[in-house]
């Protein structure tokens, strides 16, 4: 919450605000951490502050909760070392991502203003398409927060509903339990230490939840921006050609020059999109990996968990494993759109008239077609960023 007041006092960033309208809910998140791109020159200190401890809130809870789980297991409590493990790996998921995130600000802001500049100057039938997706990319972000939210909330409420219980079956002293399991410099059964430390591990679902959602949320977000550029300069294509005299077999030279203005400014703007998507490909490539990788690994830990773990802690994993999921889904349906769009341009491309006009109007959309089929991926190594890699996974 602290990051949402620096947010509001801080009068350059009033000013830049409504150029982030596209990414409004994305912002909000990604500044409960600390980062947002276009602050990162007037970022002040203590925002600057809010960003160390959240970082070193994470590393803490690795370290405890990895070492928990280790010595569980070597005390042979499976079902208790799962339990501390799961959680650990989503804290060095979102702990990466915002090391990566903050690596590759630079690249992130340059893509961010691109989008802002292109804004600035688009078509009526751009501006129709980009409002749809905006609300689309919101919506994907409101209910990815929420699903991360909720799971966070079941953690950190399940051991008082245990303790509660015990309570009511008369165990005394209560044994009190902590919302994460981790290994501890003290004895976590005296009540200051306990309610520290229970305040302290609540807190470290903030950082966890908008690591992950904001950042995602923002990659997503980016990408359906851009599968909305694709879509309107198919639509552009398209009305081009409705304009063309079909009565005719050989067009004339006045409108051979009509044309070829245009699809000059249609191929010039496609060209645009594509080196924003190689761009967003740059900035975002650490990030795609580790979410293919750590959510690999979270849901083979989540499987095993939801077979060991008995009562309660079951339900848990059920938020959790749909939250994962989810985040998942946003990658792979990112690049699916990017590159369905990009062909949908090739095969409007392909559909013009092309063989009744000249040379270089032929030229031009061979190459729009060209650059459709092979220019527009957000492939990372290893992985294919798309539903069939989704489909693989789960």
């Amino acid at each position: 919450m602290v990051s949402f007041g620096a947010a509001a006092s801080n009068p350059r960033d009033a000013e830049t605000t409504p150029q982030w309208d596209i990414f409004k809910l994305q912002r909000k998140i990604l500044l409960i951490f600390g980062v947002w791109p276009a602050d990162r020159l007037v970022r002040p200190w203590y925002v600057k502050v809010l960003i160390a401890i959240n970082l070193a809130t994470l590393a803490i809870c690795m370290v405890g909760e990895f070492l928990h789980g280790l010595y569980a297991y070597q005390e042979g409590d499976l079902s208790e070392s799962i339990e501390s493990i799961c959680p650990t790996v989503a804290r060095i998921s979102g702990f990466l991502r915002m090391v990566f995130y903050l690596a590759n600000e630079e690249k992130i802001h340059r893509v961010l203003n691109n989008i802002s500049k292109t804004l600035q100057d688009e078509h009526p039938r751009e501006h129709t398409i980009t409002k749809q997706l905006t609300t689309l990319g919101q919506q994907f972000t409101f209910y990815l927060f929420l699903m991360m939210f909720f799971a966070a909330c079941l953690y950190g409420v399940t051991p008082f509903f245990i303790m509660i219980y015990n309570w009511v079956q008369g165990q005394r002293p209560l044994v009190k339990l902590l919302p994460f399991k981790l290994a501890l410099p003290f004895d976590s059964q005296h009540l200051f230490h306990f309610i520290a430390t229970t305040l302290f591990l609540n807190y470290a679902s903030a950082p966890t939840i908008t690591s992950q959602s904001g950042s995602d949320a923002l990659f997503s977000g980016v990408c359906l921006y851009i599968y909305g550029q694709f879509q309107a300069i198919r639509l552009e294509v398209e009305a081009l050609a409705e304009t063309v005299d079909r009565n005719t077999l050989k067009s004339s030279a006045a409108e051979t020059h009509r044309v070829n203005l245009e699809l000059r400014r249609i191929s010039k703007r496609h060209q645009a999109i594509i080196d924003l998507v190689s761009e967003v490909r740059s900035a975002f490539t650490p990030n795609v990996l580790l979410v293919y990788t750590a959510t690999a690994i979270i849901m083979c830990i989540v499987c095993i968990a939801m077979l060991v773990v008995e009562g309660i802690y079951k339900l848990t994993y059920l938020p959790y494993a749909f939250a994962e999921l989810t985040l998942l889904f946003l990658y792979s349906y990112s690049g699916t759109i990017i590159r369905d769009s990009s062909e949908a341009v090739q095969t409007v491309a392909y559909d013009f008239p092309w063989y009744r006009y000249d040379r270089n109007t032929r030229h031009l959309i061979q190459m729009m077609m060209i650059r459709a089929q092979y220019g527009s991926n957000v492939d990372v190594p290893f992985f294919e960023t798309s539903m069939a890699s989704f489909s693989a996974k789960t």
